[in-house]
């Protein structure tokens, strides 16, 4: 028998070692449903950065933290009230383990979270839905325009909708206070919403349509085409807006008292991953009602802002006046 030489031999443990530092070593003891449930307790616990590091690098270069977060958030994956692990399947290097989580409705989320084994740990590279009959399953972190009013082709691509920083307390209190303003302009003015309409954004007013071709009233078969006279899209309209707040016109409300005051937030203002700043709360401050005279009322707010053009345009409006005593219910509002 050959035996093989010294430096044959310190050849092949020198590329096993080499080979060894390339691909990883995995930790037998940290199982893929491990980190998984890992990750789940990190959401829980909303330390969403320590959950961005157990990504995998491909992940990360496709996403960013601020955008991971946002989804996060979205999903309801921070609030769940628990998570089921089923089984892993591993096909080499590549494992999937189903998660059902609970969320706070009670409802449940199922979701498929596939990894990759690099440098020794499972590193998360995906989530997927898992979808009823007929369905298509998708990336629930996948980058994209997650709704399709957007400003123009060239927006349909947002590769950051997260990218915009929420604004400092005195600008959002100045932009909830100028929304608002705006709104109760139209009802002292009898419902002529034209003004609040004129300051909310293209992407509310034309869902990432042409002005021109919405409007269009020629003979072209291909513009008629793209015509909505019937705004089938649910557009923004000055009669939309008219239809919603005629009953605050008729009951006389009168949000002038909010000038200027302490605004207080229901909870953090965020960007969601549409890239939508999300405000609600209430105003320190008492307002009046002329169908019921000598009850001091309180209006509650939940306002969505784009950005646009440099600034932030109204994007959704929800308001409700309501008895000072009573709780605020813009938590639970339509």
């Amino acid at each position: 028998m050959v035996r093989p030489s010294f430096h044959l031999r310190l050849s092949r443990t020198l590329a096993l070692i080499f080979s060894a530092l390339l691909c990883g070593c995995e930790d037998h003891g940290r199982t893929v449903r491990d980190a998984a449930a890992d990750l789940a307790r990190l959401f829980s616990e909303g330390k969403i950065a320590e959950a961005y590091a157990q990504t995998a690098p491909a992940f990360q270069f496709r996403r960013s933290a601020n955008y991971f977060e946002a989804r996060l958030l979205d999903l309801g994956l921070c609030d769940a009230r628990g998570v089921k692990w089923g089984e892993p399947e591993r096909n080499g290097r590549i494992a999937t383990v189903r998660g059902i989580f609970i969320l706070q409705d009670e409802s449940r989320l199922p979701l498929n979270f596939v990894f990759s084994l690099e440098d020794g740990a499972w590193r998360l590279i995906e989530a997927r839905s898992i979808p009823g009959s007929g369905g298509i399953a998708e990336d629930v972190f996948a980058v994209a325009a997650r709704t399709r009013d957007t400003v123009s082709t060239r927006a349909v691509e947002i590769l950051e909708p997260n990218a915009t920083e929420i604004p400092t307390e005195p600008q959002l209190r100045q932009l909830a206070e100028d929304t608002l303003l705006l709104f109760n302009g139209a009802i002292q003015n009898g419902g002529d919403f034209s003004a609040l309409y004129t300051a909310a954004s293209d992407r509310w007013k034309y869902r990432g349509r042409k002005k021109e071709d919405l409007e269009y009233v020629g003979s072209d078969p291909e513009r008629i085409m793209r015509a909505d006279p019937e705004n089938r899209d649910d557009r923004l309209t000055i009669a939309a807006l008219r239809s919603a707040f005629m009953p605050y016109v008729e009951a006389g409300v009168d949000l002038s008292p909010i000038k200027g005051k302490r605004m207080i937030l229901s909870s953090p203002p965020r960007v969601n991953s549409d890239g939508v700043l999300n405000l609600s709360g209430t105003f320190d401050a008492t307002v009046f009602q002329v169908s019921v005279p000598g009850r001091p009322r309180r209006v509650e707010f939940r306002l969505e802002y784009v950005r646009e053009a440099g600034w932030w345009k109204l994007m959704g409006l929800t308001v409700h006046v309501f008895a000072a005593d009573q709780p605020p219910k813009v938590g639970t509002a339509p």
